[in-house]
């Protein structure tokens, strides 16, 4: 397949990387677990949104803490980023949502740290806070001693993931960190309109308060996309200047398990032709029927990942005639049929537990 804007820049790949190491990781292993050589990342290589959720999820396994590489205080249990976005998903707006999630980290083991919003007139203030089972001093010492990319990371990552909430991107006007002007923050290729501010009281973000009556539009289906593609929700956020395919391709994610819209029925929910649609994605290199392609492949990868799906469940819930077009779709696709696939998946699973 051709690839579209869906992927993830080397020096996010180099950062995670990095914490990996310092938590005693092989990095080579990792990167040839993922089928990705350490030379191409060297030499400034993106990978694919698939490949860098991998890559992380291989972490979670190794370092047993399912927060990897941002702010918690203490390891979090596999399973609790699942339950977190369950719990939220079903909340009526995001101001429901963010003080949802600061009660589960209240409750949930490894975190000290939650999200916290204030009101300041036609705007808000979302800020990392201490838990009521903190003491200040505690929290204070280790705000103090987290490492600026795990501050920017984590910051992000909450942009990233209360934006994919209400399914729109959250403009910031301001962001706020505890160290001083770090000459060495990584590059983006996207135009930063908000104000950084360095050596605050606090770690966070201010926004329009608008947002926060927001409805939230993911759902229990949703979530699963999510969870495969974390963390690139948080690290790669899909701002408008991105161009028309990643909001494309989140639609056709969300609709894992329903119908698949048409060209024409994703063309109205964009509020465009469908000559329109297949121009501008054709502008950007890649097409609605590709777009659809690699949606239903990365689900149908990782159904086959859970071994208590059949395959002819997997291909309704991909929305295929009969299993045989599936099949041929699949083998097509990846080069190999899903029997065999997921046969090399879970031996693969097998063999990473008993090592």
């Amino acid at each position: 397949m051709e690839s579209t804007q869906l992927t993830v820049p080397a020096h996010f790949v180099n950062t995670m990387l990095t914490i990996a190491a310092d938590r005693d990781c092989n990095v080579d292993e990792l990167l040839e677990d993922i089928g990705v050589k350490a030379s191409d990342i060297e030499a400034g290589a993106s990978i694919s949104v698939l490949q860098y959720g991998e890559l992380h999820h291989h972490i979670i396994e190794l370092v047993q803490d399912e927060w990897f590489g941002l702010l918690s205080g203490g390891p979090v249990p596999k399973g609790a980023i699942r339950l977190l976005c369950q719990s939220i998903v079903h909340c009526k707006d995001l101001q429901h949502a963010i003080n949802r999630a600061g009660d589960f980290f209240e409750l949930c083991r490894g975190f000290k740290v939650k999200p916290i919003i204030e009101l300041d007139g036609d705007y808000v203030y979302f800020k990392g806070s201490k838990l009521d089972c903190v003491e200040q001093q505690e929290f204070d010492q280790l705000i103090k001693t987290t490492s600026p990319s795990t501050v920017r990371s984590t910051l992000s990552a909450w942009h990233g993931f209360y934006s994919w909430l209400i399914g729109k991107y959250v403009p910031i006007e301001d962001i706020y960190y505890n160290f001083s002007d770090d000459t060495n923050k990584p590059a983006t290729n996207v135009k930063e309109k908000y104000r950084h501010h360095y050596d605050q009281a606090f770690i966070g973000h201010r926004f329009h308060k608008k947002y926060l009556s927001y409805p939230i539009v993911q759902n229990e289906n949703s979530v699963e996309d999510f969870m495969r593609k974390a963390p690139y929700y948080g690290l790669i956020k899909k701002h408008p200047n991105e161009g028309l395919a990643p909001y494309v391709k989140s639609l056709l994610a969300k609709s894992i398990g329903e119908d698949f819209p048409n060209a024409t029925e994703v063309a109205d929910f964009f509020n465009m032709s469908v000559t329109t649609l297949h121009r501008r994605l054709g502008q950007e290199d890649c097409s609605f029927q590709q777009l659809k392609n690699e949606s239903r492949m990365e689900a149908a990868i990782h159904y086959l990942n859970c071994p208590d799906i059949s395959t002819t469940a997997i291909s309704d819930l991909l929305s295929f005639e009969n299993p045989s077009t599936f099949y041929r779709s699949f083998k097509k696709w990846t080069g190999l049929p899903p029997g065999e696939y997921r046969k090399q998946l879970l031996d693969k699973n097998a063999l990473q537990e008993s090592a």
